[in-house]
């Protein structure tokens, strides 16, 4: 099982940083003539240890991530990341929550689009896939696993987690309901749909299949916009 786990990660590890490369937001160039301030060169060192941490984390896991590999990565001194975070676990728990702020930025702009305005479900789909079939759960996966079995861990790992399912369930209630879909029935299939694509997730650890997993999303979708749910409803958590 191991061994099987090693080679899924290893299989997708390059495919998922290869995502982060166009999704990762680049520390912008220095302008000649500019001199930097204590803040600026500080924010731009944050940046770099929270993105190479990211990249250890998904190649490496949890467990395999050290310090050293991250500051090497990020092209700073082991110091310098010290300096900024005092231990891994408040490194990655950093590096996964700045991940998922920005999940929040990108799926605000897809609640706010044209395609939520006529389809809502299938836009709400679009943004869990980019979530749970892309490498921030893949991140926060392994941030996961290990909190299982440590309290104060897992106390800081709930607190951005819950930001961020609070923050989206308000996000993509209002999106249903400016489609015109009412707050019991939008509830039942945010929570419904979300539960579908979470598995999904948790499957492609070891067994991704993209295809097969869109075709299940797409008549999953045709079925629920036909009414055959209306009238159901769930706790939105």
């Amino acid at each position: 099982m191991q061994k099987m786990r090693r080679i899924s990660r290893s299989d997708s590890a390059a495919v998922l940083l290869r995502q982060r490369e166009n999704a990762v937001h680049a520390v912008p160039p220095r302008r000649k003539g500019i001199r930097r301030t204590q803040e600026s060169r500080s924010r731009a060192a944050r940046e770099r240890l929270l993105n190479a941490t990211i990249d250890v984390l998904i190649d490496r896991g949890y467990n395999g991530l050290t310090t050293k590999e991250v500051s090497g990565r990020a092209g700073l001194s082991n110091g310098a990341l010290v300096h900024h975070y005092g231990t891994k676990a408040e490194l990655v728990i950093a590096a996964t929550e700045q991940v998922y702020d920005r999940c929040i930025e990108n799926g605000e702009k897809i609640a706010n689009s044209d395609k939520a305005r006529k389809h809502p479900l299938q836009a709400y789909i679009d943004d869990c896939l980019h979530v749970y079939l892309g490498w921030p759960f893949l991140a926060a996966v392994e941030v996961l696993v290990p909190a299982r079995t440590d309290q104060t861990l897992m106390v800081q790992v709930d607190k951005f987690m819950q930001h961020y399912r609070h923050t989206m369930n308000d996000v993509w209630l209002a999106a249903f309901q400016r489609a015109g879909i009412n707050r019991n029935d939008a509830a039942f299939l945010m929570m419904a749909t979300l539960n579908m694509i979470r598995g999904m997730g948790i499957n492609s650890l070891w067994q991704k299949n993209m295809p097969h997993y869109k075709k299940l999303l797409r008549e999953w979708a045709a079925v629920a916009e036909s009414g055959v749910f209306d009238g159901r409803h769930t706790e939105l958590r």
